[in-house]
């Protein structure tokens, strides 16, 4: 096992009973010939690969591994599992090459395992200033990318760092961005056309959004855009004039990618301050809007803005999934799009044109959509400033962590379905006056998590028709637990999700039907990912984040959220 950075690793105890064959305590030292990761496997991999956040640039979140199926899926049984470091905030998606898992952790580890015995090859630790704490990315990480034989980590302290795949060893880093603005780098970046184009986190610190593309050689910056405009610049007159120049918009989730058209595709946050009571009227371009960027020079080829004049940090930063629909007839390059609101949004992706929408979840504010794809906001929901400190409460639904947030989504051809977790909640708001202080948040809100009025469960994992808008069906476990795990489908059959109260469970992807579930040791806060090693399909997963529908929506359902570290499990059918 190598150890890198010159810091002494003392690794957490292995979980579970005969995880590890007897003496794989430590990785082999011998490297294997190391099979490059191209372009053009990013572009089409293998059946068995998943070496990107979503596996393909499409970000479908689709596996065409078949060797477990809705026939045997109930007989998957544990290979290993391995407690991390991070136990708060940890959602991670790991990515698989030539054998070797890597897994991050926001706390500042990249470790990278051995898939087959489950043996630490090395792990990578960074020493990070000690005003970490002024960037929102601190102790919030969800993965790492690779191209070649590198890999590529978007660290809390806003810099690039390009580490040996094999070995661990750090080749090179470039600044990326102030940290002390609340900056940082949460999410794996997108490797495209010779690029690596990340986004940051920051939102809730009062930063900039931006997005930024470094060379994947040298790591020189090639193109920065910013998703909130200065004086003079396009969208500058739907900010209202105010003491501080328009921010937010941040970009710190997932970016896809469509290579024919050469648009890379990504959402933005909410606008800083969140509250128009402070803000002042106007759109507030280019927050909660999702974007078309020319991979080549960063330009915003189109732009549609899904909450426009934001109110309730209800933001659209969520992966923009491509897939070709049949809609009316008529064939379309299209993009999908569900974020905190409880509608999903069916755009052109060569145009940005508003296709149709479609409701995911409880939600009393957008009462429908103009025909070119505006919202109708409930107008009962709308503060005006006789609202600003003054008793009234506004009972908003969804919440603020939305109707989904991290939980990514998963498409089927197969089946033609959109699976993903939906959370359903309210929240009761009222607006306040607030000073604006450089690197704290600055929102003229305050919130309280509740129920639906009538509901008994928070959460539930739906199919959709994405056309229609139809639910094919929902699976809502007894316990009404929020949904936490991004969705994984499968060409098995069958797709995985995850609770908040500790189940990893299994679904029948054409029906809902419960095919098999095991509790681990917290929250089901990764995204699961199946791969193929040596001719065997595994499920990977990490549970125990301890993230933010876990410790807001528990008390609702009962859930106990468990306080120790996360935790990798890795499964697999019997030998």
């Amino acid at each position: 096992m190598r150890v890198c950075d010159g810091v002494r690793i003392v690794l957490a105890g292995l979980v579970g009973l005969a995880l590890l064959p007897a003496g794989a305590a430590l990785a082999q030292t011998d490297e294997p010939a190391w099979d490059p990761v191209t372009e053009e496997r990013l572009l089409a991999p293998e059946d068995g690969d998943w070496m990107s956040f979503r596996r393909t640039y499409d970000v479908t979140g689709f596996s065409p591994l078949d060797q477990i199926d809705r026939d045997n899926v109930g007989d998957l049984q544990l290979v290993w599992a391995y407690s991390m470091r991070d136990g708060s905030r940890w959602v991670p998606t790991p990515v698989v090459a030539n054998g070797l898992m890597y897994v991050a952790e926001g706390s500042g580890r990249v470790t990278a395992f051995d898939v087959v015995s489950g043996d630490v090859a090395w792990i990578h630790t960074r020493s990070y200033p000690e005003d970490i704490d002024k960037s929102q990315a601190m102790n919030r990480h969800r993965g790492v990318s690779i191209y070649g034989d590198t890999i590529y980590w978007g660290t809390a302290d806003a810099a690039l760092v390009a580490l040996d795949a094999q070995s661990g060893e750090q080749r090179w880093e470039v600044s990326t961005g102030d940290y002390t603005t609340g900056l940082g780098h949460t999410h794996p970046a997108l490797i495209a056309d010779g690029k690596v184009i990340m986004g940051f986190a920051g939102g809730d610190r009062s930063a900039r959004g931006a997005v930024v593309a470094h060379d994947t050689e040298t790591g020189e910056r090639l193109w920065i855009t910013y998703t909130v405009p200065r004086e003079g610049e396009p969208g500058y007159e739907t900010w209202s004039e105010n003491e501080i120049p328009p921010l937010g918009g941040l970009t710190w989730n997932t970016i896809s990618y469509d290579p024919e058209l050469r648009l890379v595709y990504l959402g933005t946050g909410q606008p800083t301050p969140w509250s128009s009571t402070l803000r002042g009227p106007g759109d507030a371009l280019y927050t909660n809007c999702i974007l078309a960027l020319d991979i080549d020079t960063g330009e915003i080829a189109w732009y549609f803005q899904v909450v426009p004049s934001d109110n309730w940090d209800l933001d659209a930063t969520h992966e923009s999934m491509l897939v070709d629909l049949v809609i009316g007839g008529v064939e379309h390059k299209a993009l999908i799009e569900t974020s905190k609101i409880g509608w999903g949004i069916v755009l052109d992706r060569e145009t940005g044109r508003f296709l149709n929408a479609f409701r995911t979840g409880y939600d009393n504010l957008i009462t429908g959509w103009t025909d070119s794809g505006s919202p109708i906001f409930n107008p009962e929901l709308i503060p005006t400033m006789d609202d600003v400190d003054s008793d009234r409460v506004f009972e908003v639904c969804p919440h603020y962590h939305g109707a989904r947030n991290l939980n990514s989504p998963s498409y089927s051809a197969e089946t033609g379905l959109y699976y993903v977790g939906i959370n359903n909640s309210c929240m009761d708001v009222s607006f306040v006056s607030e000073e604006y202080r450089p690197g704290r948040l600055y929102s003229g809100l305050a919130a309280r998590v509740k129920m639906v009025p009538g509901y008994d469960y928070v959460g539930e994992f739906v199919a959709f028709d994405p056309v229609s808008g139809r639910r094919a069906w929902e699976y809502r476990p007894e316990s009404g637990a929020a949904m936490t795990a991004a969705a994984l489908a499968t060409s098995g059959g069958i797709v995985f999700g995850g609770t908040a109260d500790r189940r990893f469970f299994a679904l029948d992807a054409e029906s809902g039907e419960l095919l098999w579930e095991r509790r681990l040791n917290g929250d089901i806060s990764g995204a699961p990912v199946t791969f193929e090693v040596g001719g065997r399909q595994y499920v990977a997963v990490g549970a125990g984040g301890r993230i933010g529908q876990t410790t807001s929506y528990a008390r609702f359902t009962g859930t106990t959220i468990p306080q120790g570290t996360g935790v990798m499990w890795v499964f697999a059918l019997p030998e």
